[in-house]
């Protein structure tokens, strides 16, 4: 008899928060906040202005094809519109290595297999075409607060330069180890063996977005027909092209790339109302 009542009362115990909470109304909605910034790579205007242009900048990839830009599109979400299910274009054998089985994955095209010089080499599923990453390019839009990042959360918060090994920021950098990764990839960016001393190197000798085909105004404005040695020089304090200044650079200008137009936006603003159904979904 008593281990009956005692059941009863952990049950009514339980189930009294629950239903007690069911009836508390939801907090009033608030803006976004702003992303974290670790201390050691605050946000200014020329560290984002040089950001975007590296993140737009096709010279970054070994054969001057592939932008970060190329795979996060901020028209389609800030992911990889290319990434289309059943297109050979954008499929990847999987694990068991073999087009057209039931295992094949859909991912970003990147590059062929290539070596420094340039010439091609003969990859044994895609031959010459771009090879195709193994998942889709998950957006850059709120990357910023994401701890981790790649799907598989590789890249963790230390970031440490991609040269020499020494520890640039202690916290906070998962988008700086993100933006590292993708230039010294055979299969995204670079050619076999490429490093990254290699690709700071064509950065510092290339003019700034030229291959772009077209170049906001104000970004245009800021780089003045300055090379990237001198856009580094405003944002650093010296011109030097590093591994690991490219790579605060691009997630400085990520970290700028919060999204405050959805519709929940116009809402917390008081310009629009929720629908019934968004209601029941708050």
């Amino acid at each position: 008899m008593m281990n009956r009542t005692l059941r009863r009362l952990r049950y009514v115990l339980v189930l009294l928060p629950i239903a007690a909470l069911a009836q508390v109304p939801p907090p009033p909605l608030g803006p976004l906040p702003p992303p974290p910034v670790p201390l050691g790579n605050p946000i200014t205007i020329a560290k984002a202005n040089l950001g975007k242009a590296l993140f737009w900048d096709e010279q970054l990839s070994s054969s001057r094809t592939v932008a970060c830009g190329t795979c996060h599109r901020a028209e389609t979400g800030g992911s990889d519109p290319r990434s289309v299910a059943g297109d050979v274009a954008a499929t990847h054998p999987g694990p068991d290595g073999v087009l057209g089985t039931g295992d094949d994955l859909t991912g970003s095209p990147g590059v062929p297999l290539s070596v420094s010089g340039g010439a091609y080499e003969w990859e044994t599923t895609f031959g010459m075409r771009p090879q195709v990453t193994t998942r889709h390019a998950p957006s850059h839009i709120n990357a910023a607060y994401a701890p981790n990042l790649f799907w598989d959360g590789r890249a963790r918060t230390v970031f440490l330069d991609p040269v020499s090994g020494d520890t640039v920021l202690r916290v906070g950098g998962a988008l700086e180890n993100q933006s590292s990764g993708p230039p010294v990839s055979s299969a995204e960016m670079a050619h076999l063996g490429r490093d990254w001393t290699d690709a700071a190197a064509r950065m510092a000798s290339v003019r700034p977005l030229a291959l772009a085909a077209f170049v906001p105004n104000e970004l245009e404005a800021w780089i003045a027909g300055r090379d990237y040695p001198q856009l580094f020089a405003e944002a650093f304090g010296t011109p030097d092209v590093t591994a690991a200044r490219i790579a605060l650079a691009i997630a400085t200008y990520e970290r700028t790339l919060v999204s405050n137009q959805a519709r929940i936006d116009s809402v917390i603003a008081g310009s629009a109302t929720l629908t019934p159904q968004q209601q029941q979904g708050q």
